[in-house]
């Protein structure tokens, strides 16, 4: 048996901004400096990407989106959102071993026999 989570940063209204397929992203982005490049490595559309980062950009700011094409453009990700990003991943693997401890201990709970 398993215990599963998932985390996600939203508004103080409730609207979601970031969850793990958006720092995926991010992080992709990071490598490669491109929208395009980073939507067909993580098998997304372009204009799927180029929207939910509009998006983030809007709540969050931090990506600076230059229009080009082949050989121009490029997208940076701020120093902001490089340590909300890290923040995400930090605060995804201390939820996970928390949630280790206690799948362990439901699984020892279900072995037991009655």
């Amino acid at each position: 048996m398993k215990i599963r989570f998932k985390l996600w940063l939203e508004t103080d209204d409730g609207r979601p901004v970031l969850g793990k397929g958006g720092i995926n992203l991010l992080k992709e982005i990071t490598l490669t400096g491109s929208i395009s490049k980073s939507a067909k490595s993580m098998n997304v559309s372009y204009k799927f990407a180029w929207e939910y980062l509009k998006k983030v950009n809007e709540i969050l700011g931090g990506i600076d989106m230059k229009k080009g094409g082949k050989g121009a453009g490029g997208t940076i990700l701020s120093e902001k959102l490089v340590d909300i990003v890290n923040l995400y991943e930090e605060a995804q693997k201390e939820v996970q071993n928390v949630l280790d401890k206690y799948e362990k201990r439901l699984n020892e709970i279900l072995e037991k026999s009655d």
